[in-house]
């Protein structure tokens, strides 16, 4: 039977500029993309905040307290038979077969993210010795409630078709900067494999969110009584997601592999030991609250912590009227990695509970995955989407990988791909893909109108015949165009920044980035008593999209200075006093798109949107009521949130019940309209 992967994705122009907004909790660092100097936010593990994305895409997908009573006698349970033994024998060791996905740039193996065998491997030796406590190793600990999970891991040796593995499948796709984390979830469900038989880790260069990049993520389980979903007959929700999302400098260990590179402090392979827990069920061990009355990871065993501690300082208790000290050495903690070293006994419980309960994990233990495969694929091709490539106008450019997953080389295809209802066009490969390689395709542009739209292209032959397996053939994408969704448009082929620092200029940074990502232009201080003034003229490209992002890293303003970022005949783009920024500030344009109505635009660009960003309630204030006629707002994926008129100057939202992240505000009068972006916190 012939199958398809329907994805579901956002497309919208500067995707991958948003995403550089950040909270001001959080710990600015200057950090290099493998060589390249980037200034980011970071933020360790992304689990929690991908758990909401899921609950807001998924209603059926339930709440902590239900889950919780569903996991408890379970537990209790794994409890009961512990201690009927009396701490007499073990249990039988569980073996985990894992699958890395490495999703690389083109770089040859070993380089960059491109991440070595012997890399992988020191990831796999470093969960094995933290999850079995191995004495004389990083993951033993002598603490009295500290456990031995007697969970082990090996690297797949068959794929879900039978054919021989390494558990390392390698997909040239092609990206020189980081990955969205919607981008990776479009990604995720074309290479899972088999996820009742695999734990499936991806491994990508950097995973970018609106709170800045990632070190990882997981994905909870099902009916585990965390914020997992309720598993129902039939329906399995968000299966073709299941598993981590790491990023490549957080894997393995440099004392095993040291061949680079890696996160300082994050460089002992603990990212992957951390996320796995929340895999096996396992919650951050301040229990994600902001209170020591609520704060719980469900474990008795782990002391009340009001929050996560990112520094290995004995004695710390954020709690200091409950019992017992934070344990700042837990792998559900975020401190650094030569910090941790300790899974307790009532965490073991609940790993227990879930491998033996939740779907797909109760089967991991008995799939034989780790079997060597035999079976043979000749004529084999598959077909993979790639987030699309947009001109800020209203056209976009379809990109697929074609891989090889047989073992004749491919020397042609026949693709077939088409928008909606219209008749489908065909675009014919010829070259040379041996057994494993693959090829980044683009696709001409195809021009939309702006609203929803389904992507479909199918792989129809190999080497002139159809191929083995049908279920990685064909591909669809339902996304929403929305051409230029954020900021203003203006005509000019150069920009002017103007920074002025106080005296800590050290602590100022900026970059222009273009839609790809790429850095056009940035700047970086050294300290001076009069401050620095830096004033640069920087070309840019006709129907282009940019971002001008600051960071004052310090969090305390820009005392008597200021920043701004003007067009060549002196528009105004934005201009701020140093006092206005507690920590980010950016601004998201477009280049030399014109618009017919210049009275329209100009209204529209008086629109303005405060507090922003905002908790609770957000204001629009028009200089007239009469236009626009309305209002839509948005999520990051594209999807609408609320809409309705315009009634007055100042037109208040209630947006409480938003998910924390970023959001677009569409305004519009006749067949003009203008987006503008918030932030929820």
């Amino acid at each position: 039977m012939k199958m398809n992967t329907t994805l579901k994705t956002g497309l919208v122009v500067f995707a991958s500029c948003f995403s550089l907004a950040a909270h001001a909790q959080q710990t600015p660092s200057e950090s290099k993309k493998f060589g390249k100097p980037f200034i980011t936010a970071s933020k360790y593990c992304g689990t929690v905040e991908y758990e909401k994305q899921l609950r807001e895409n998924n209603p059926k997908r339930a709440e902590n307290a239900a889950f919780e009573q569903w996991l408890a006698p379970k537990v209790a349970e794994v409890k009961a038979k512990r201690l009927q033994k009396n701490g007499q024998g073990t249990n039988q060791v569980v073996t985990i077969p894992v699958v890395f996905h490495v999703i690389h740039n083109g770089d040859a193996v070993g380089e960059n993210e491109n991440l070595s065998e012997e890399r992988i491997l020191s990831q796999i030796r470093v969960l094995n010795e933290d999850y079995r406590r191995a004495a004389g190793t990083p993951g033993f600990n002598s603490n009295p409630v500290g456990a031995d999970m007697e969970i082990e891991f090996c690297l797949a040796k068959r794929t879900p078709e039978g054919l021989p593995s390494n558990g390392i499948v390698r997909y040239n796709f092609g990206d020189d900067n980081g990955w969205l984390q919607n981008e990776v979830e479009l990604i995720k469900p074309q290479t899972q494999w088999d996820p009742s038989k695999y734990l499936n880790i991806w491994v990508v260069q950097e995973i970018v969110t609106p709170g800045g990049w990632l070190s990882g993520y997981a994905q909870f389980p099902t009916s585990s009584g965390l914020q997992g979903i309720d598993e129902v007959e039939g329906l399995t929700f968000t299966a073709n997601t299941d598993g981590v999302a790491i990023g490549a400098r957080f894997v393995g260990s440099e004392d095993y592999a040291p061949e680079g590179p890696f996160e300082e402090t994050r460089n002992m392979g603990r990212v992957a030991t951390h996320e796995i827990g929340h895999f096996f069920g396992l919650r951050h061990i301040w229990g994600d609250s902001d209170s020591c009355d609520t704060a719980t990871d469900f474990c008795d065993d782990t002391p009340t912590a009001l929050h996560s501690n990112y520094f290995c300082l004995p004695n710390l208790d954020s709690c200091p009227d409950n019992l017992g000290l934070d344990m700042i050495q837990n792998y559900m903690d975020y401190t650094p990695d030569d910090c941790l070293n300790i899974f307790t006994q009532n965490q073991k419980d609940r790993m227990l509970a879930v491998l033996a309960n939740s779907p797909r994990r109760k089967t991991l233990a008995t799939a034989n995955s780790c079997t060597p495969g035999t079976a043979t694929l000749n004529n084999e091709g598959g077909i993979y989407l790639l987030p699309f490539k947009t001109n800020c106008g209203n056209a976009f450019s379809p990109v697929f990988s074609l891989r090889n997953n047989g073992s004749n080389a491919i020397t042609s295809a026949v693709i077939n791909y088409k928008i909606d209802n219209a008749a489908p066009t065909t675009y014919t490969w010829t070259g040379t893909l041996a057994a494993g390689e693959d090829t980044r395709i683009e696709l001409p542009q195809l021009a939309v109108q702006q609203g929803s739209h389904t992507f479909t292209i199918t792989l129809t032959t190999v080497n002139g015949q159809a191929d083995t397996i049908a279920a990685n053939n064909t591909r669809i994408n339902e996304f929403t165009f929305s051409p230029v969704p954020q900021g203003s448009i203006y005509e000019t082929e150069t920009i002017t920044v103007t920074v002025q620092t106080d005296a800590a200029a050290s602590e100022v940074s900026w970059l222009l980035m273009d839609s790809n990502q790429t850095v056009i232009a940035q700047g970086i201080y050294e300290d001076n008593p009069a401050g620095v003034l830096d004033v640069r003229e920087i070309p840019v490209g006709e129907n282009s999209c940019y971002v001008f992002l600051i960071i004052d890293a310090g969090m305390d303003g820009i005392p008597g200075g200021h920043y701004s970022v003007k067009t060549s005949n002196g528009t105004t783009i934005l201009d701020k006093d140093g006092d206005d920024i507690q920590y980010i500030d950016y601004v998201q344009f477009a280049t030399n798109i014109v618009l017919s109505n210049k009275d329209i635009e100009k209204t529209l660009n008086n629109i303005k949107l405060y507090p922003n960003p905002a908790n609770s309630i957000l204001n629009i204030t028009v200089s007239d009521n009469n236009m626009p006629e309305g209002y839509t707002v948005y999520n990051s994926l594209g999807q609408v949130m609320d809409s309705g008129a315009i009634t007055t100057t100042t037109q208040s939202l209630n947006i409480a019940g938003y998910a924390n992240g970023v959001y677009f505000v569409k305004l519009a009068k006749d067949d003009h309209s203008k987006t503008l972006q918030f932030i929820k916190y």
